[in-house]
């Protein structure tokens, strides 16, 4: 199981797709900050123009570039694999299929890690390139001394790791029972963008997995153990095991035969 999950790591780094995800997060960055040099009235997500306020800046808004990305390498490594045969491959060494799936989700675990990562440090250094470091981190109306700010932003981005895996195991649940990349794909990405509108239902919103990748920072970032944090996590949590439960029974059941 390691060997193979060292294995599935290393197809990652590989992946054409991996540098144009970590292009497009640096260009959003860099964009954001030109129009805002550009012209100082012209409306922009950023309130605090410093280096070490623009990570938190982009918080919300990665949600949208994860809604995409995630569907697109899950299918990639799990349906598309499927098509041209070499998870059958795989599968001839002494694994199981649930251990390949196991390197599948730990994959899927670290693709996001390096993707939150990475929108960090870019941001950082593309705000302290361009509005330099400043004197303090601002968000949510409050301000934050440097090392404050920066140990603030960490936590709400690792935070962030949670809602994006429950989101991901969603997607390897439909990349399993799915055998065409392309079908996958439009399901996944498809069911996404459609769930934001549950957001327009308060009753439904606390519930949606896309409401949590927006906004489960915010929630346990500033509520800590209250309610809406506890709740959030639980919701969270379910769609894990479930999807993970799921995902299991799927691709045992799945036919290998092409």
């Amino acid at each position: 199981m390691i060997r193979l999950a060292r294995n599935e790591l290393f197809k990652m780094l590989r992946l054409k797709k991996m540098g144009i995800f970590l292009f497009i997060l640096v260009l959003n960055a860099i964009i954001t900050v030109y129009y805002y040099q550009l012209d100082g009235n012209v409306k922009t997500v950023i309130v605090t123009p410093n280096g070490q306020s623009l990570p938190l800046t982009f918080i919300y808004g990665m949600a949208q570039f994860m809604a995409i990305f995630i569907p697109v390498y899950v299918t990639d490594i799990i349906t598309e694999e499927y098509r041209k045969g070499t998870l059958k491959l795989s599968l001839l060494r002494p694994v199981s299929r649930v251990e390949w799936l196991h390197a599948k989700i730990t994959a899927l675990l670290f693709f996001i890690v390096i993707l939150v990562g990475f929108t960090v440090l870019s941001s950082y250094a593309v705000g302290t390139a361009a509005l330099g470091w400043g004197d303090h981190t601002g968000y949510g109306g409050a301000s934050y001394l440097p090392g404050a700010g920066v140990g603030l932003t960490l936590k709400l981005y690792a935070l962030m790791i949670l809602p994006y895996m429950a989101c991901g195991m969603i997607v390897v649940w439909i990349a399993i029972c799915c055998d065409s990349m392309s079908v996958a794909l439009v399901i996944s990405i498809g069911l996404l963008n459609a769930a934001q509108y549950l957001n327009a239902f308060e009753e439904v919103k606390p519930y949606s997995i896309v409401n949590q990748m927006y906004f489960y920072h915010e929630s346990v970032g500033q509520n800590r153990l209250g309610e809406p944090a506890i709740q959030s996590t639980v919701v969270i949590l379910i769609y894990l095991v479930v999807f993970y439960l799921l995902s299991v029974q799927s691709i045992k059941r799945k036919d290998l035969v092409l």
